[in-house]
């Protein structure tokens, strides 16, 4: 299916239609949920990559019935994971030595390029093995955004804040 403005439109309706979650909202992500999420694992000696799934409850919840509706969720999701690592990024350069903020942009690069090289792996096997183009398009979009997600949360862990959060990373 190709996704011009009137089929991006119709998922877009259907999403607010559909999920009464923070999915029908504009932004599926609570960022301050996901920091509260990091810093608890951590506290506890926990890995915490399990906060990208609890991030992205409200689209593992939309029903496997309207896959447009969960990939348009997760294609969401991943431009706001996408936002908060540029927003870290820009917090890491102001507040840390340019040698850490350097060592997390080159992190950043190979965390993101590994895990969306896999992507591209399993939609070329999906391809293979003939899934219905809507299961691949939600398929390719959940591993986008867990991509982008494990990224930004391991510039959390890897790296604890130099500085306290600036305003422009905390989320209403």
């Amino acid at each position: 299916m190709e996704w011009n403005p009137a089929a991006r439109l119709a998922a877009s309706l259907a999403l607010g239609l559909t999920c009464t979650t923070p999915a029908a909202a504009e932004e599926p992500l609570d960022l301050n949920a996901v920091r509260a999420c990091v810093s608890t694992a951590i506290d506890l000696g926990n890995k915490p990559t399990g906060c990208v799934d609890s991030a992205h409850s409200a689209c593992l919840r939309v029903s496997s019935e309207t896959p447009a509706v969960a990939a348009l969720c997760f294609e969401e999701a991943r431009a706001q994971w996408s936002d908060a690592i540029g927003t870290r990024m820009e917090h890491l350069r102001d507040a840390a030595p340019e040698r850490i903020a350097a060592l997390a942009g080159i992190e950043l690069k190979y965390d993101l390029l590994s895990s969306l090289v896999q992507c591209d792996r399993m939609e070329e096997l999906a391809l293979l093995r003939e899934i219905p183009a809507e299961e691949i398009r939600t398929q390719k979009s959940r591993c986008t955004a867990t991509a982008s997600g494990l990224a930004y949360i391991r510039l959390l862990w890897r790296l604890p804040d130099p500085n306290p959060i600036t305003p422009e990373e905390k989320q209403p």
